[in-house]
């Protein structure tokens, strides 16, 4: 299955189906309808000055030329962003969408295998914050899809959907210690043996996670704390003004919701080896990643001669 980005795409992939000898099947594209949503203005992904899709002038000619190539079965797909919590949200894109779909699908003649509304599908990373409401999405997407695969123009296609931050993000805490508890006479730090490298989010996209303690002493004595990597730079931030009990040196924090886009967008920043993977399963649990060392950071380096 190929999803292709751009209308140039085509002759690339024209070449590489016939140097290979393949039979040309199906052929999707990814539509921008120019409305996006997301939790940070680097995940959106829809809109005219977005790099992500094909826009509505050029979407027809994309399938057109498709077509002409020899392709022929087709399916379409958007995504409008990521962490979208308010359903909302969805509800310009898909009309878009919709329109788009039986346009292309009655100036062409073509009927779609499938038609992938893409994901984005937030979850609350704040305790205060409410989750997505999927009744409204399913209103909003799967009630407008079913009406016009029921007119009967545009074929029987599946619905897809990307739901993959949805099911991970809450899989998965980060366990990280306190080495260090500081106060500078202005505020209190809690330095901890993971940083921006272990979980980028918060200082990428100014993302929130929920710390929590995970003793439980000193419940009655609140503080406030910038929870701090060891990282060499004043954006290794993972909790600012946090409300915590108060905090000691050797004191364990679990990070929460750290499924989606914690380890995968991990890096040995600062020469720092990235963390073991633990899974636990029914009150067992199974390592599933060893430890980086500091030998695996070399271990791919290569001296030219003159330097050894």
């Amino acid at each position: 299955m190929i999803n292709l980005d751009s209308y140039s795409q085509l002759n690339r992939l024209k070449k590489i189906f016939e140097k290979k000898g393949k039979e040309k099947q199906l052929i999707s594209f990814r539509f921008n309808p120019e409305f996006g949503a997301g939790h940070h203005p680097h995940t959106i992904t829809a809109g005219k000055e977005i790099k992500f899709g094909i826009l509505e002038n050029q979407i027809i000619k994309a399938y057109s030329k498709a077509k002409e190539l020899g392709f022929k079965k087709f399916g379409i797909h958007q995504h409008i962003g990521s962490g979208i919590i308010d359903a909302t949200d969805y509800e310009k894109p898909t009309e878009k969408f919709i329109t788009i779909i039986e346009k292309i699908a009655k100036s062409l003649g073509i009927e779609f295998e499938f038609v992938d509304f893409g994901g984005g599908l937030g979850i609350p990373y704040h305790p205060e914050t409410n989750p997505l409401n999927l009744k409204m999405y399913r209103d909003i997407v799967f009630k407008n899809f079913k009406k016009i695969v029921e007119k009967g123009e545009i074929g029987e296609p599946f619905l897809y959907i990307e739901p993959g931050r949805f099911i991970s993000a809450e899989s998965s805490i980060i366990l990280t210690q306190i080495n260090t508890i500081k106060d500078n006479g202005f505020k209190l730090f809690a330095g901890i043996d993971a940083g921006f490298n272990t979980l980028i989010r918060p200082t990428m996209y100014g993302s929130y996670h929920h710390i929590i303690v995970c003793n439980e002493k000193n419940k009655d004595q609140i503080l406030k704390y910038d929870v701090v990597g060891p990282i060499c730079e004043s954006g290794d931030v993972l909790g600012k003004e946090r409300e915590l009990p108060e905090l000691y040196e050797g004191d364990y924090l679990a990070i929460l919701d750290a499924g989606a886009y914690g380890f995968t967008m991990s890096s040995p920043y600062n020469s720092r080896p990235r963390s073991a993977e633990i899974l636990i399963n029914n009150g067992n649990t199974y390592k599933i990643r060893d430890k980086e060392t500091f030998d695996d950071l070399l271990r791919n380096q290569t001296l030219p001669d003159y330097l050894k």
